[in-house]
């Protein structure tokens, strides 16, 4: 096993445009040919089962691991080789062709923040409620109890997010889904919330939608079935049913 770290360019502190850019490039877009650390983030800490510099490329591109959250590994990144016994430690720039070894200051490097999101949580036998979330995939995971699964069932760019298993894991029904004419689509089983969808990662729901969602969606719901279709029948929970 190689000890990794990989450091990514955030795209808000870019003001030169180096990022994407091949090693060669640095000077004429930034007027130095060092590159800079207070530029990137550190995306990725851990251990990956690497013989080469090339290994770690095709596995941050092909194989990412669980709960990687960075950009395919790409130009302009920077690969910190910690520990191994057959690569060289140090830090390596992928450039357009293959790996340059690079001076890099990883002191400078901006440690990953906590981010959270704003969304609406819909849990089995409660009310919904405004929640914050952590934007981690072991965040994510946590809030649904198991692996994520993104539903897209509003014409605004909104989206629930709930267990992939919860119909098959024995978790209770949540909240039924309706088209715009009334009929359910679908069921919702376990814990789910509802956040903004529009960027490439989930995002927090205005002030606006998050009164509109929580009031469509504020009571639990009984299900039963007549004449072969199933029903969905609100309800208000009992006091103690509230408690968190």
């Amino acid at each position: 096993m190689t000890d990794i770290r990989i450091y990514q360019i955030d795209l808000d502190r870019d003001n030169d445009g180096v990022a994407f850019e091949p090693y060669g490039n640095l000077a004429r877009y930034q007027g130095s040919p060092d590159v800079n650390p207070a530029l990137y983030d550190k995306v990725f800490d851990g251990a990956v089962d690497a013989s080469d510099i090339e290994d770690i490329y095709r596995i941050f591109n092909a194989e990412k691991p669980e709960g990687y959250e960075g950009r395919s590994l790409s130009v302009s990144d920077v690969v910190e080789i910690v520990k191994t016994d057959d690569i060289k430690p140090g830090f390596y720039y992928c450039d357009s062709i293959g790996f340059k070894p690079v001076l890099f200051d990883a002191e400078h490097v901006k440690e990953p923040e906590n981010e959270k999101i704003t969304v609406v949580m819909l849990e089995p036998g409660k009310v919904a409620r405004t929640a914050e979330i952590g934007t981690s995939l072991a965040d994510l995971q946590k809030a649904v109890g198991g692996m994520i699964e993104a539903y897209y069932p509003f014409e605004e760019e909104v989206c629930i997010v709930c267990n992939d298993e919860g119909k098959f894991n024995g978790m209770s029904p949540c909240r039924a889904v309706y088209d715009p004419e009334g009929r359910m689509m679908d069921i919702i089983f376990g814990p789910c919330f509802i956040c903004d969808c529009r960027g490439e990662n989930f995002g927090s729901l205005s002030q606006d939608q998050i009164k509109r969602y929580t009031e469509q969606f504020r009571n639990p719901e009984h299900y039963f079935r007549i004449g072969g279709e199933i029903r969905a029948e609100p309800y208000e929970p009992k006091v103690h049913d509230l408690s968190r």
